[in-house]
């Protein structure tokens, strides 16, 4: 089974067991329907808020040259705010996809070399203004359909929410959990927003629990305790101790009443499989070393290494003099 869930300022996505957790923590990207409070002749720009008592800036273009004061204006947030300085805000609207970029500019672009065929098909099958990338086409139909419906969704609920208190609000948030919904198809997507429920609620079957609370998820509740520690207990009395330097993530493994060498290479892959669902978690960007049993069969290990925990943002830089695994994990997917 897998699933994600948004449970108010925090997202994740469990298959197995939990893989990724996160927040929202930018409103970069987000597209609000806002009210124009003035506009200021000096900077020729328009005061908006965007949410309850928040003012961003918008720049006067020709596509504002008929607002005025207290106008509803349909807006997406282009640079977040520094200091004391408003977030800037365009009326240029963009969604994106692995392949797609929506912009309501009216422009259709296809980049690469893509087959007349393909182009005059795309162009009769949907009505898309923006960024068609060459990768749209290597895929499956049924894929390609789905990735266009997925954006199309989101501007029918921006359409219809738009019309509807409270104005100033929130329509679209950039969301990690769009690529998930996008490359893994989860079986549903929990969560206690209603908002979250009519906005996805025709892309992916949505559970509404109006309670839902991911620390009580009875599936991931032990993965958000292990997220938070520094010991974590594995079987067979085993046990995993990470800290973070100012230079390293340092792994130490122990286990006790090993007595053959197999135990050791069975603790070590059982420690593995906990570090690397912890990189994710804990976001163990960097360099890691980890302290593993020791095992004389080190090709053994080193082979689990490469199928099962290397990816591309996860490199194995081999064993150090120490007999310590050396590993670097670049910030992609974190």
């Amino acid at each position: 089974m897998k699933y994600v869930f948004i449970d108010k300022n925090t997202w994740g996505y469990f298959d197995d067991e939990l893989k990724l957790i996160g927040n929202f923590d930018s409103e970069l990207g987000n597209i609000y329907v806002a009210k124009v409070k003035k506009y200021e002749k000096s900077l020729d720009a328009f005061f908006i808020e965007y949410e309850k008592n928040k003012i961003g800036f918008l720049n006067n273009t020709k596509y504002t040259e008929n607002v005025k004061a207290s106008d509803e204006i349909l807006v997406q947030m282009v640079k977040e705010s520094i200091g004391d300085k408003y977030p800037k805000f365009s009326t240029k609207i963009s969604i994106s996809t692995e392949n797609l970029k929506y912009s309501n500019d009216d422009k259709l672009i296809f980049e690469g070399k893509q087959k007349y065929k393909d182009i005059e098909d795309f162009k009769s099958k949907y009505k898309f203004t923006g960024i068609v990338e060459d990768d749209f086409f290597k895929q499956s139909k049924e894929s390609q359909s789905r990735e266009v419906e997925f954006i199309m969704s989101k501007l029918q609920y921006i359409e219809r929410e738009k019309k509807f208190l409270p104005i100033p609000k929130l329509l679209y948030r950039q969301n990690p959990v769009d690529k998930i919904i996008k490359r893994e198809n989860p079986d549903y997507l929990i969560t206690n927003d209603k908002t979250i429920y009519r906005q996805y609620k025709d892309i992916i079957n949505v559970k509404f629990e109006e309670n839902y609370d991911y620390n009580y998820d009875d599936l991931i509740s032990s993965d958000i305790i292990d997220k938070s520690s520094n010991t974590i207990k594995l079987d067979n009395d085993s046990e995993i101790v990470i800290e973070k330097t100012e230079a390293m993530w340092v792994v130490d493994v122990n286990s006790k009443h090993m007595k053959k060498s197999d135990d050791f290479f069975e603790v070590n892959k059982m420690a593995l499989k906990k570090i690397h669902q912890m990189i994710y978690l804990k976001k163990m960007v960097g360099m890691i070393i980890v302290d593993c049993i020791r095992d004389e069969n080190k090709d053994k290990l080193s082979k689990f290494i490469e199928s099962e925990f290397v990816e591309d943002n996860i490199n194995f830089q081999g064993f150090s003099n120490l007999n310590l695994l050396e590993f670097t994990v670049r910030l992609d997917n974190l």
